[in-house]
């Protein structure tokens, strides 16, 4: 028997190609995954900075093999904006596109490669725009949520 093993690293890696994919015509975002480092972009996209995984375990029924597992996970990424610009509205209005890229990379390929059943995108928290100080400007966060159901 084949001991089943979480699709979280597959569905992240897949998740970073289609993200990337996505943000290619705009070369000043960075994309992700880990610590950012030293020397930072104004727009930054970290994906997984979070993973939160359920199992349960499921019948042996149809296709499935003895010890499948269903898994459930959202995945969390952290978009980042930042401007010189005082402009609050316009600072938001940056990080919610680039929370955009995300969702439409998931909304374009729902299997993530073919690595899980179906993802869609689960939602965003933050976006409060922020002063800064060393530079001064503004700054957005905003926390986005991928949703993902497989079996394995």
């Amino acid at each position: 028997m084949s001991i089943p093993v979480s699709t979280v690293p597959a569905a992240v890696a897949a998740l970073t190609t289609l993200i990337t994919t996505q943000t290619a015509a705009d070369p000043t975002i960075l994309v992700c995954q880990g610590e950012v480092g030293m020397d930072t972009p104004n727009d930054i996209i970290q994906i997984a900075t979070d993973v939160r995984r359920t199992v349960v375990p499921e019948a042996f029924l149809g296709s499935y093999q003895a010890g499948a597992l269903q898994e459930t996970y959202t995945i969390t990424c952290l978009v980042s904006a930042w401007s010189g610009d005082p402009d609050a509205v316009a600072i938001t209005s940056r990080a919610y596109v680039l929370a955009g890229y995300i969702e439409t990379a998931v909304r374009t390929d729902p299997s993530l490669g073919s690595t899980i059943l179906e993802a869609h995108p689960g939602g965003t928290s933050g976006g409060n725009a922020t002063w800064t100080e060393s530079p001064v400007g503004r700054l957005c966060e905003l926390s986005v949520t991928i949703d993902v159901l497989t079996i394995n």
